[in-house]
């Protein structure tokens, strides 16, 4: 009889959702300034992206409904995201908004 695994945590998923989005966040907002704004654009695009995967994702996990896996991580990233990358696109406008001659 082979020993059981343990389940796999779903702390992954929100780790590196999480680490994707202040990354982006930290070089984008720093690259705002010489961009003019133009930079956040990219970063709302790129966000958005993330969410809409998350939630493709997280769909999938669903119907396919396999013992021990949830579609929660990742439904949870994508609002986490969501709310993150949303504050951050705002300081970006914002912050570039002052910078505008």
């Amino acid at each position: 009889m082979e020993p059981d695994k343990p389940a796999s945590k779903p702390n992954h998923v929100l780790r590196n959702n999480l680490l994707l989005v202040v990354g982006m966040a930290a070089v984008l907002g720093v690259l705002t300034p010489a961009t003019d704004g133009g930079s956040a654009f990219l970063f709302a695009a790129l966000y958005g992206g993330q969410v809409f995967l998350n939630l493709i994702l997280g769909v999938i996990r669903l119907v396919k409904s396999t013992p021990g896996q949830s579609a929660a991580p990742y439904f949870l990233s994508a609002l986490l995201v969501l709310l993150i990358g949303f504050g951050a696109c705002s300081v970006m406008v914002l912050g570039s908004l002052g910078n505008m001659h």
